[in-house]
């Protein structure tokens, strides 16, 4: 199991390499950009397939939690006064009422994934939702300005507001504290990979952006 679980995280680096290699390429950006959402989906599966012990209050969770973030989402592009003032491009696939489905999937993988790399190392659920909501934070400045430049959602006025940090760190400590109060997570190696490969990608591509 190991041995395959870590031919499966050296295939996703690669492809998340080869990523960043296309999105640096601006003759190559339509056919990545067209292939980002099933790449996210992908991640996600993937740390399900090698999930160790699957229980299913923990999978109805999660599943709950990307509801959640999706009505968030919902809610936030509607008013603009939960995030700011933003919309969404068309990098994320179909939705409802102008808010990607992907979205929802986005928001459950990431509570999953860090509640996954946290699992075993921090007993206290408040303390680990306080941890896992920083690590999503921080995962968020990041993405931002590339989400930006790939149409993944357009601020308006082009700027970021400061608003989109404090919500998203709120937002993501209450689904985190859903979770750890529903039920124990368990250490996913797997999960934990995707998390620190996906902020890897976004974290090249951010200083990519900055410098050209």
């Amino acid at each position: 199991m190991n041995t395959i679980e870590n031919r499966f995280i050296a295939l996703v680096s690669i492809i998340y390499g080869v990523g960043i290699a296309g999105f640096m390429i601006p003759s190559l950006h339509s056919t990545f950009l067209w292939l980002t959402p099933y790449t996210i989906l992908a991640s996600f599966i993937f740390a399900w397939i090698f999930h160790k012990k699957w229980e299913f209050k923990h999978m109805t969770i999660v599943s709950i939690i990307g509801i959640i973030g999706f009505f968030i989402e919902y809610a936030g592009v509607k008013t603009g006064s939960i995030f700011g003032t933003y919309t969404y491009g068309k990098t994320l696939g179909n939705g409802f009422q102008g808010v990607p489905y992907l979205i929802g999937i986005n928001w459950a993988a990431l509570v999953f994934f860090t509640s996954s790399i946290l699992a075993g190392r921090i007993q206290n659920p408040y303390g680990a939702s306080i941890v896992g909501a920083s690590m999503m934070t921080m995962y968020d400045f990041f993405l931002e300005p590339v989400a930006i430049k790939l149409d993944f959602w357009i601020w308006k006025d082009g700027i970021v507001p400061f608003q989109n940090y404090i919500a998203w760190f709120i937002a993501a400590f209450l689904l985190q504290l859903l979770l750890q109060l529903s039920c124990k997570p368990i250490r996913n190696k797997m999960a934990g990979a995707m998390f620190l490969i996906q902020l890897s990608f976004f974290l090249i591509l951010y200083v990519w952006i900055q410098i050209f």
